[in-house]
């Protein structure tokens, strides 16, 4: 005789609340139903809906603020956490050993509107600077921000900004950054960058062009790091930590 096992009730809560959010019925930022309105849904106790709701926040897909509720993050990024040249290239303070080149608006190449989801040729704020030490120019690193984003913070100032501008655009736009993105290639320098690596014309650096997500899929920046070196075209997503 075959038993039919029953899926548990906080299984049952969890997998729709988890479905809702994949589909895009429950939005990212959007506050889930209260737990009495949960509760009264599906049929079950406050234990079970706080079991669910507990499991869920563990795993990244929501999160919960004090007297508030519950509130929709998105689809988790993967566990792993940015390797050091990423988290160089996005969070590096400014103000260490670091020069600033450029910082103004600029059109988006095809590259750069691709990766911040927007028309080819709309401007947007670029922030270049190169990294030294004793021995020369390190690498070089151009951050390309929405203009939406970046107005009204100091990134559109030639100063150096201290702290890393994930930091500042948590504080004053209220975005946070979630996973990044990134494809590395390698390919022959450009007169600029070879310029200002001070390297030979054909010198062939690695770059990588590093997206910064919101849970919700949309994009806060797209760094491009030069480094002399040399590598195969390589695609990765890993959490911002």
């Amino acid at each position: 005789m075959a038993y039919e096992i029953p899926t548990p009730k906080y299984l049952r809560v969890l997998n729709t609340l988890r479905k809702r959010i994949e589909d895009g019925d429950y939005a990212p930022g959007a506050a889930l139903p209260s737990e009495n309105q949960l509760c009264t849904e599906f049929g079950v106790s406050r234990p079970t809906v706080l079991k669910a709701l507990g499991i869920l926040k563990q795993d990244g897909w929501i999160e919960s603020q004090q007297g508030k509720g519950s509130f929709v993050r998105g689809r988790p990024a993967s566990g792993r956490t940015s390797p050091d040249y990423a988290r160089d290239a996005v969070e590096l303070d400014e103000t260490g050993e670091t020069e600033i080149l450029h910082v103004g608006p600029v059109l988006a190449s095809p590259r750069i509107a691709a990766e911040l989801k927007i028309p080819e040729g709309t401007p947007v704020y670029e922030r270049r600077r190169r990294t030294v030490s004793e021995a020369g120019p390190v690498d070089l690193v151009a951050t390309f921000v929405p203009v939406d984003i970046a107005v009204g913070t100091d990134i559109t100032r030639p100063d150096p900004i201290a702290g890393g501008l994930l930091d500042l655009i948590a504080r004053h736009k209220g975005l946070r950054a979630d996973y990044a993105t990134e494809r590395m290639t390698a390919r022959r320098v450009s007169d600029v960058e070879a310029e200002a690596l001070q390297v030979p014309a054909d010198e062939s650096v690695m770059s990588v062009v590093i997206t910064v997500h919101q849970a919700s899929g949309n994009p806060i920046m797209t760094s491009v790091l030069v480094m002399p070196g040399s590598r195969h075209e390589i695609e990765d997503t890993y959490a911002i930590s």
